[in-house]
Order: structure tokens, then C-alpha cells, then sequence
């Protein structure tokens, strides 16, 4: 049973191992016999891959078969049986992850090399969709937004015009600082009168 792994013709395979399930939730249900079950797609299919790289060829072919595990990357793969009626099968996909790799190597063999893998079904992962941050925003929301705008800078307009019209009042003096000199005019006038009546008081007095 020949497999192309990652370009490497796996030529003397021991065994393949397929492992598939389906992924269900179980939903218990009282009164009814059995349980509610939910489908919920399925994990990835697991292929666990035996056999031996021996010959001139071992080395290198091993070498490439762990480059390809180190480099965490989708490999290209195709299991085929072929049959007495020269008929091929395949696996329903064709890209792997190699998840894992033992190498085992025998003291009475120097040129063989047991190994097994694990590769584990890769699935393209789904493209990013583009999404419009205002698309789903209400068009009259927009225009009430920026309505509001208009009113707030026209706002500012008219405080701005307002300042300048207060800069430019002329700055009339304080009142206040003309009150000492009145003070002082009304205190030298009501003083003549004073000394009058002082003179009409004496008046009548020596009169008396």
C-alpha cells in the first residue's frame, strides 16, 4: 500500500491507521427513550501511518520526513490500495498536518529506521469577510450627527463674534476715582456756609 507523504514515496508501510468520529451533543430529554443529539460537525480525520525507511535511500529519506514534521505546515498526501482489479483509493482530503514522529533505529541494522507518524486532517481555514464599521449605521443617525456638528461650530462663530464686540467697547474710567475731588469741592462750599451761619448765630445771640 504505497503513500506519497510530503513528496516522500512511503514504500514499506507496516500498517495504516484511520481514526474518525462525529462530534454530537447529548441532550437528555425527560420521558422520551434515549437522548436528544445535536450534530456538531466533526474533528479532523487522524491517519497514523507505520512502516520502514531501509536501503541506500534510509537516511535521506527519514532527513525529509522530519523536515517536513518541523516545518508545522499542510503536506500534500495520497493513501492508495491498490487491489488485484488495479483499482486505486483514496482519502477524501489531500493536505495533512504531520502531528507527530517516532523514529526508531535497530544496533542490528544500521541502514533501517522504524518509523510511525501522525497526521491529522488539515482544513483551509475560512477568509476573514470585510465588514463596514458605518454600514449598518441608520442614514438619518448620520445626518443627525452631523447636523449637530453644524450647530456646534456655528455656536463657536457666534461666541467669537460676541468676544470681539467686548474688545472693542471703549473702556470708560471708574466712577469711583472722581469721588475724592467732589468730596472736596462740596466740603469748600458747604464751608462759607458754615461760617454764615456762625456769624447769624452770634447775631441773635448778642441781641438776646
Amino acid at each position: 500500500m504505497p503513500v506519497e507523504l510530503a513528496g516522500i514515496t512511503l514504500a514499506h508501510l507496516t500498517s495504516v491507521v484511520t481514526s474518525q468520529q462525529a462530534r454530537t451533543a447529548r441532550h437528555p430529554v425527560p420521558g422520551m427513550s434515549g437522548d436528544l443529539l445535536q450534530t456538531l460537525g466533526r474533528p479532523s480525520v487522524d491517519v497514523q501511518l507505520s512502516g520502514i525507511f531501509y536501503g541506500s535511500s534510509a537516511t535521506d529519506d527519514l532527513r525529509r520526513l522530519r523536515e517536513a514534521h518541523l516545518a508545522v505546515e499542510p503536506v500534500d498526501v495520497v493513501v492508495q490500495a491498490v487491489d488485484d482489479s488495479d483499482l486505486t483509493q483514496t482519502l477524501g482530503f489531500s493536505q495533512v498536518l504531520i502531528a507527530a514522529l517516532e523514529v526508531a533505529q535497530h544496533a542490528a541494522y544500521p541502514d533501517q529506521f522504524d518509523f510511525t507518524c501522525r497526521l491529522v486532517e488539515y482544513v483551509e481555514p475560512p477568509q476573514p469577510t470585510a465588514t463596514d464599521v458605518l454600514g449598518s449605521l441608520d442614514t438619518d443617525l448620520v445626518s443627525e450627527a452631523g447636523s449637530f456638528v453644524d450647530d456646534a461650530q456655528n455656536a463657536l462663530a457666534q461666541v467669537s463674534q460676541l468676544t470681539g464686540l467686548l474688545a472693542a467697547v471703549p473702556n470708560f474710567a471708574d466712577p469711583t476715582e472722581k469721588l475724592p475731588s467732589m468730596l472736596d469741592a462740596f466740603t469748600s462750599l458747604t464751608g462759607g456756609g458754615v461760617t454764615a451761619l456762625s456769624g447769624v448765630r452770634d447775631l441773635f445771640g448778642a441781641g438776646g
